[in-house]
């Protein structure tokens, strides 16, 4: 099963230790080889985001449990006020402009055994129709990934690099006009 869930769906929102299992599942091995406390990380963030945010997911299922995640938020600089945002404008310069007010997908995993599928891309797309025709972006690896191939297969072009990722180079931006749609 797959649906999107909008800000008005918290309480049905999968829960952090759920994402953090299938983002480590997902992000483990090659090419991205991350470790256990980068998949915390990015589920605290999660964790955060749904008290402090109007969070929009879509998630996959099966049986019941989580094997595909995408959630994010529309992007305002004016409420950015720590120092990851602050290298992203730094490092992208005037194409910082483009983010603000666009949807910022914050993060998309897959479980490996659903590999195959089509739970990835269906789950993107699924986050993609539910915000609707509006601009969005995302900052992913700069390594050829599965999930970068996904991304600009649906419209998003690179326009600059943003603060480094987990393994220590610049995050590639990828941004997606509201015409793509």
């Amino acid at each position: 099963m797959i649906c999107f869930l909008s800000p008005s769906f918290k309480p049905a929102m999968p829960s952090a230790s759920e994402v953090r299992v299938v983002y480590f599942a997902a992000s483990s091995g090659p090419p991205l080889s991350e470790t256990e406390d980068v998949a915390e990380l990015f589920a605290n963030v999660y964790a955060t985001s749904l008290r402090d945010e109007d969070v929009a997911a879509a998630v996959a299922y099966e049986a019941d449990t989580l094997t595909g995640f995408a959630y994010g938020h529309r992007w305002l600089w004016a409420e950015q006020h720590y120092e990851w945002a602050s290298t992203l404008r730094s490092r992208l310069g005037e194409a910082a402009k483009r983010l603000d007010g666009a949807q910022v997908s914050s993060l998309l995993a897959r479980h490996p055994r659903a590999s195959g599928a089509g739970i990835g891309r269906a789950v993107l797309e699924s986050w993609l129709d539910g915000i609707g025709p509006e601009a969005c972006w995302l900052q992913t690896s700069d390594l050829d990934s599965p999930a970068r191939r996904l991304y600009q297969a649906h419209g998003f072009v690179e326009i600059g690099h943003g603060p480094d990722t987990p393994n220590g180079k610049p995050g590639l931006v990828l941004f997606r006009d509201a015409s793509a749609h």
